[in-house]
């Protein structure tokens, strides 16, 4: 080997030029791909790298336009309601608060308060319909109840003013209402829509609570009970509004869009 180095040397440099092109082209050649192979491979693999960052980072900026698209839905709809009232509306963040072992939301904490107007027993509301009602205030911010609450109860009508009763949660299937107190005579078909009647002096007459699924019990042949539907849920809801300087004799279905009941009372 030294041998052949020395001649290599001795060469002419042009020839030197030739023998390294030969020994390139053959002996050289499977090592040279090789090497070849291991430096694209490198490089396909940093590009892969590369790509799933950039992957990523558009997943999570996807999410963030979602997010945002999605509070701007929620904020168009709530400023439609604000410009369909008459009344005085002050709008505001609502944030649930959970208790361990609780499995749904059962009260939230809005960030408006006695500074701003907002009254104990005032309605909450969303662009769906009733959320729930304030209990307690303070300076600016304010403790309510979701009508998931179990001590929730709110006066309730027909969307035609026909049939009443009392709304309170269904205890033992959390995301569901419970209508009593509807006469016996009069079934009502599923779908039929439920407002607030405004009997009682808390809830305004004609905020829409939810829709009847199906009956559940006759209590001794006078009054029926029936299962309900509610169209605003605890964990859908972050925006909302409460109406300040309210009167509540005062009606509230200017607020939302006229809609036909789905289903109505038929007479037995």
């Amino acid at each position: 080997m030294l041998l052949a180095a020395v001649v290599i040397i001795t060469l002419p440099h042009e020839h030197q030029l030739g023998l390294a092109k030969a020994v390139r082209s053959t002996v050289l050649a499977p090592v040279l791909r090789l090497q070849g192979g291991f430096y694209d491979m490198r490089l396909m693999s940093t590009r892969v790298e590369e790509l799933r960052a950039e992957r990523d980072s558009l997943a999570e900026y996807l999410l963030v336009l979602k997010d945002v698209e999605e509070e701007n839905l929620r904020l168009r709809a709530l400023m439609g309601l604000w410009e369909r009232g008459t009344h005085r509306y002050l709008p505001a963040n609502l944030y649930p608060t959970k208790r361990g072992g609780e499995v749904v939301a059962r009260s939230f904490r809005l960030d408006v308060g006695g500074e701003e107007g907002v009254t104990a027993d005032a309605p909450v509301i969303a662009p769906g319909g009733l959320v729930g009602v304030v209990r307690v205030t303070s300076g600016r911010q304010a403790l309510g109840d979701f009508w998931t609450h179990p001590d929730f109860r709110v006066s309730a009508m027909t969307a035609d003013g026909r049939i009443f009763g009392i709304i309170r949660p269904l205890g033992e299937t959390p995301l569901l209402m419970r209508l009593d107190g509807a006469p016996y005579q009069v079934q009502l078909t599923r779908g039929t829509e439920l407002v607030t009647s405004g009997m009682g002096g808390v809830f305004p007459r004609g905020i829409p609570i939810g829709r009847v699924t199906e009956a559940t019990e006759a209590q001794a042949g006078w009054a029926r009970s029936y299962q309900v539907r509610p169209l605003v849920y605890p964990e859908a809801v972050r925006e909302v509004m409460v109406p300040v300087q309210r009167d509540s004799s005062e009606a509230m279905q200017d607020v939302w869009s006229p809609s036909a009941s789905e289903g109505g009372a038929d007479r037995e």
